[in-house]
């Protein structure tokens, strides 16, 4: 009898170290899980089309700065909205007037509804541009722009080229790109993502701005 008694236990000993296992990755996968705000960007975003896979330059590191309140990150996201227009040639105009509205507020990182996820602020619109002014070398000025400001900004691949997303090292977002069909450029800013227990849909946002408004 013993001999049976321990050919039988094997199976049995090998069964529980696979389901231990497959409990311990589980276990460590959900304490992988980062309910705040933007990690350190990587080379990847979800924001307006496909992973990207540059790689921020030496030295550039973000300190990513958890809005406090729906109005903080509104009005950072306005400010720096505001701040790439004042660097732009006169008459260029941020409008969203096609969009009905231009502020969103949605759960971070395509979180499940009803669960209390993070959630994130953007505003888009179009860049209308005065008459003779070529899209794309305006692109790639903002692009300029961004980077003197000491952004970390890149062009994405699988996009409609030209296009630019600008990293700023507060965590704070901003992609221009010209559209897949004829029309001006359009512009997203996007802050860090924040508690659900603050965000409002009540804050009014400019579906207009321009440079010194």
């Amino acid at each position: 009898m013993p001999p049976v008694l321990r050919r039988a236990a094997r199976p049995a000993s090998r069964l529980a170290v696979l389901v231990a296992v497959l409990v311990g990755v589980l276990v460590a996968g959900c304490h992988a899980h980062r309910p705040l705000g933007p990690p350190v960007p990587t080379g990847a975003t979800t924001l307006g089309g496909p992973a990207m896979t540059a790689a921020p330059p030496p030295g550039w590191q973000a300190h990513v700065n958890v809005p406090t309140s729906q109005q903080q990150a509104q009005d950072t996201v306005l400010g720096y909205l505001k701040k790439t227009l004042g660097a732009l040639p006169a008459g260029v105009v941020f409008d969203a007037g096609r969009y009905g509205s231009a502020a969103s507020t949605a759960p971070c990182n395509d979180a499940p509804l009803n669960t209390h996820p993070p959630k994130q602020f953007s505003a888009t619109g179009d860049l209308k541009l005065p008459p003779g002014l070529d899209a794309g070398k305006l692109i790639a000025q903002v692009g300029d722009v961004w980077k003197s400001w000491g952004w970390w900004v890149l062009q994405r691949d699988g996009m409609s080229k030209p296009n630019r997303s600008g990293f700023s090292r507060d965590g704070y977002e901003l992609h221009i790109e010209v559209p897949a069909v004829p029309g001006p450029p359009n512009i997203t800013g996007t802050s860090p993502c924040f508690g659900h227990d603050i965000a409002r849909d009540d804050l009014r946002f400019p579906t207009t701005i321009t440079a010194g408004a």
